[in-house]
């Protein structure tokens, strides 16, 4: 690609740029340009190179030991590639500003969002009035109250409301280019819509660029106006949005989109690509036993919780029965009660009134050593979290089968061995450190773990939110194969309706602690009768019908 001279340039324009962290080179001479109030998204898996590229543009990269091997980056018509730092400061929060993935961690937990807000101003935009500026940046990104938002520390924020402050920490500068790094992750249906509306806006509002990170090409659909996918550090393909996510030519951007759940595929194994040959191929069941669906492992009858303290039950008074086999999807947004819901039925959280059974026994009566109490395991939704992280995978899964059934440890050793080649894991990964391994890897742990203790149901909790939407493809195959092997039933908690959709028969809709719907997953998706559902299904981005 030849760097244009003309008299209004890219805002952003790449070209033949390669990164090398150590020896090691991860993004090989990629091009491509943003034009100016214009949007584009990288999409690709972890480890395609995406982020690397998008903090080599905003000048982050050596933070992590990477470094710009060839190539050239200019924004706003600078090169910025071989920038020194203290002309990088010049660029930051006032031509470009970052809006990273995890708000949490990128605000500091014992300072307020007022006082965060105005040491940014000042930094950045020091001829305002620091206070009134910050009002006015909270309420330009939607924020109602901005006054009380100000006194709130980060942690009494929820995640929509915390992305919507690094926002406006990024609009501090009045910047003409920002960066956002999977800036709708695990965030719920109607927030992460919320958040994508708000991000177009902006840009009409402002006339600003945006570079967005993004894995899940739904997503994409909803804010990009151009796509470029990257795999394995190369640019395969680049273009207009509509035209890459309805038409794309090459095989891997077929495979991602392939990798979506989509309603005609309900219940079968997504699409995935073999790294290997390349191909795209469809992983096939093996035959269900019969369904015993007379015989309720577990039960919830009028099952409530109230939090000491609240002013509103965490969870109204609920009725379920799962039996051996059976698939249940919990929908609803953060905070609605699914997880509360979740923890009940494991067990981590008894009752308030009401009863959870076991098998005819209360959780209340089960102890830590009872057989009873394996009957139900959980998948959590962090996958490195989850995990214990100075014990490697084959270990993890030898406590839990040592826990449950008396071995000596060469054979927990060797049987947790089994256990993680039945999950997927690879040899090479079952003796490293959980640090090391992917998420998908991690999570392929996890659910290794829970099968160690023999269960007959698997409550998952949001158990693909933060991994890549080929890794979430394998890891809800896995779980179909294992549900038909083992004869398993399947809790879903999640907020995403097309995966309920693609793994459940039955599903359950809470708003507020309150069950507001329930029943058949395709009459609840096709026919809802609640406004709630109806709103959650309206928040879901739509893909583009891809051509044959």
């Amino acid at each position: 690609m030849t760097l244009r001279p003309d008299a209004h340039p890219p805002m952003v324009e790449v070209d033949g740029l390669s990164i090398a962290f150590g020896g090691f080179q991860v993004v090989h001479e990629i091009s491509f340009s943003i034009e100016r109030g214009s949007s584009l998204a990288i999409v690709g898996e972890s480890g395609s190179g995406k982020t690397v590229t998008a903090r080599a543009i905003s000048g982050l990269l050596g933070r992590k030991g990477g470094r710009i091997t060839a190539g050239r980056v200019v924004v706003d018509g600078r090169d910025v590639a071989n920038l020194n730092r203290t002309a990088w400061r010049q660029i930051w929060g006032r031509r470009m500003a970052l809006v990273p993935q995890a708000s949490l961690a990128s605000l500091d937990p014992v300072l307020r969002i007022g006082t965060q807000m105005t040491e940014t101003i000042r930094t950045v935009d020091p001829a305002t009035d620091p206070a009134t500026r910050a009002v006015e940046l909270l309420d330009q990104v939607r924020l109602r109250n901005p006054a009380r938002v100000m006194r709130a520390f980060p942690h009494e924020l929820s995640g929509g409301m915390r992305q919507r402050v690094m926002i406006a920490l990024a609009l501090a500068g009045r910047p003409e280019l920002i960066v956002a790094d999977e800036p709708t992750t695990a965030l719920d249906m109607t927030v992460q819509k919320a958040i994508l509306r708000l991000l177009s806006d902006l840009r009409v509002e402002t006339g600003l660029t945006l570079l967005m990170i993004a894995h899940d090409l739904a997503v994409v659909s909803e804010v990009a106006d151009e796509v470029a996918v990257m795999r394995e550090g190369r640019l395969v393909e680049v273009g207009p949005a509509c035209r890459i996510l309805s038409a794309p030519t090459h095989p891997y951007t077929r495979a991602l989109l392939a990798a979506q759940p989509h309603e005609a595929d309900r219940g079968r194994p997504l699409a995935v690509l073999d790294r290997t040959t390349g191909d795209l191929h469809r992983p096939t069941l093996p035959p269900a036993p019969p369904l015993r669906k007379d015989v309720p492992v577990l039960m919830a009858e009028a099952a409530s919780i109230v939090y000491p303290g609240a002013s509103a039950p965490a969870l109204q008074p609920v009725d379920l029965a799962i039996s051996r086999g059976s698939s249940l999807g919990i929908v609803g947004e953060s905070g609605s009660g699914k997880s509360t819901l979740g923890k009940l039925l494991v067990g981590a959280t008894l009752p308030t009134s009401g009863r959870v059974s076991v098998l005819g026994a209360e959780w209340s009566t089960i102890g830590r050593r009872d057989p009873r109490r394996r009957k139900v395991q959980m998948i959590f939704q962090d996958p490195y979290g989850s995990l214990t992280p100075w014990r490697t995978p084959r270990k993890i899964v030898a406590e839990v089968l040592r826990c449950w059934t008396p071995m000596r440890w060469s054979d927990a050793l060797e049987r947790a061995g089994q256990l993680l080649t039945e999950v997927g894991l690879p040899d090479a990964c079952k003796d490293q450190m959980p640090a090391t391994l992917s998420g998908g890897q991690c999570q392929r742990v996890g659910i290794a773990r829970a099968l160690a203790a023999d269960p007959e149901i698997l409550v998952a909790d949001e158990p693909t939110s933060s991994l890549d939407i080929s890794t979430q493809a394998q890891i809800l195959n896995l779980m179909l194969r294992l549900r038909q092997e083992r004869g398993l039933a399947l809790v879903l908690i999640s907020h995403d309706l097309q995966i309920v959709r693609h793994m459940t028969d039955t599903a359950l809709v809470i708003q507020n602690g309150i069950v507001v719907e329930r029943g058949a997953c395709a009459d609840i998706l096709t026919s809802p009768q609640h406004r709630y559902t109806r709103e959650l299904i309206a928040s879901t981005p739509r893909m583009p019908t891809v051509a044959a």
